[in-house]
């Protein structure tokens, strides 16, 4: 393909779009005209009876979204408030687990303490016991051997 040939083209599609243009400029300016001349017409009343009622219409539409949006704030305050309500018992079950951990290990400690006491008292008897008891067997077995030889 040649340079003129593209160039017809070109030029070609540049006189149909501006064809189209002016057909659509023209077709708008019409209908201007013709909403125009339309609105021209119109009794004023009725302009004002349309534009009140776009009017209501517009504040029933406002008054039935601002319902909905209270509506919404309400559920989620109120949600918020469940949720702070649940966190709250949450924590007051937390530091009763905490209070009644600590009160466990205090008890466990405590009877560790008394055990090991106990334990200690215990083998303190068994120690003097039999200290007391090889004391006692130790003479008559020295005497009997010194006896013997």
């Amino acid at each position: 393909m040649s340079w003129t040939s593209t160039n017809s083209i070109a030029q070609t599609i540049l006189a149909v779009m501006a064809a189209l243009g002016a057909m659509t400029y023209i077709a708008q300016n019409a209908l201007g005209s013709a909403k125009r001349l339309r609105q021209a017409s119109e009794d004023p009343a009725e302009v004002l009876r349309r534009r009140i009622q776009d009017v209501n219409r517009a504040f029933r539409d406002a008054s039935r979204l601002m319902h909905d949006l209270q509506r919404d704030l309400a559920a989620q305050q109120a949600a918020r408030e469940s949720i702070v309500a649940d966190a709250e018992h949450h924590q007051r079950l937390l530091q009763l687990d905490k209070d009644q951990a600590d009160n466990i290990r205090q008890i466990l400690l405590g009877e560790t303490k008394t055990t090991i006491r106990a334990a200690r008292r215990r083998e303190l008897g068994i120690f003097v016991a039999g200290l007391i008891l090889s004391a006692a067997l130790s003479i008559p077995i020295g005497i009997w051997v010194n006896s013997i030889s």
